[in-house]
């Protein structure tokens, strides 16, 4: 089981290093497949497009506001 959990933190550090990114995409994904497989949501999958920009977006500007917010990125007047 260690070793599982090594090779997927060792997966997640090289490709994303930012746990915000990954599980702001992770969550556009989800919610991306649940307007493809389930019927009910078949009217908004004209708009599938449009959802994965805004939550990339999202993602981005999330991750961009927690980096500007720290105390060691402010700069001293």
């Amino acid at each position: 089981m260690n070793v599982i959990l090594k090779i997927i933190l060792a997966v997640y550090k090289f490709f994303v290093g930012d746990l915000v990114i990954l599980l702001g995409i992770t969550l556009t994904m989800v919610i991306l497949a649940l307007i493809h497989f389930v019927g009910a949501l078949a009217p908004l999958r004209g708009g599938l497009g449009l959802i994965l920009i805004v939550g990339v977006l999202a993602t981005l500007v999330a991750t961009l506001g927690r980096e500007v917010m720290r105390s060691e990125n402010k700069q001293k007047a």
